[in-house]
């Protein structure tokens, strides 16, 4: 398969996600939490570098720079979900809180007090909500942003 084919089959996966939660949020009235929104922006990262992949494949340079940055994103999206999963099995007794919006912590708080309470986890956070298989969506984001992390790997080392 050419480079340029698996940066389209990645662009639309992503798309396909992405579309799943909005539907979800939309239709199923299933809210996303500060860690979900977080995770989503790093889907939509990955997209934008995957759409990139696709226009400047032909490019070594840009394609290392493209693969470089989809590990470092994909390992970040690795880590919000990994950080739900966590909350999800493992709930603390500051998560019983019920939290705001990521958009509001923003208006209202410094960046750094806005990331400590993302970590530390909400109620909606550690929430299962939704299953398929037996496993909820911040495990499949998990194995989402698992697989996404060893592709772009892959392409990295690939010649």
């Amino acid at each position: 398969m050419s480079i340029r084919s698996t940066y389209l089959i990645s662009f639309l996966m992503i798309s396909a996600l992405l579309l799943t939660s909005i539907y979800f949020q939309i239709f199923e009235g299933i809210m996303p939490c500060p860690l979900c929104t977080l995770q989503r922006i790093a889907f939509g990262l990955l997209g934008i570098l995957f759409l990139a992949g696709i226009l400047f494949s032909a490019k070594r340079g840009l394609r290392v720079v493209i693969n470089v940055l989809g590990v470092v994103i994909s390992f970040a999206g690795l880590l919000l979900a990994g950080r739900q999963v966590w909350l999800q099995h493992f709930p603390s007794a500051n998560s019983s809180e019920c939290g705001v919006s990521l958009q509001y912590m923003m208006q209202v708080l410094p960046v750094n007090e806005v990331i400590q309470k993302i970590f530390a986890g909400t109620a909606e956070c550690t929430q299962r909500g939704w299953e398929f298989l037996h496993m909820n969506m911040a495990e499949w984001a998990l194995l989402w942003f698992a697989g996404f992390l060893f592709l772009s790997l892959y392409l990295l080392i690939r010649k």
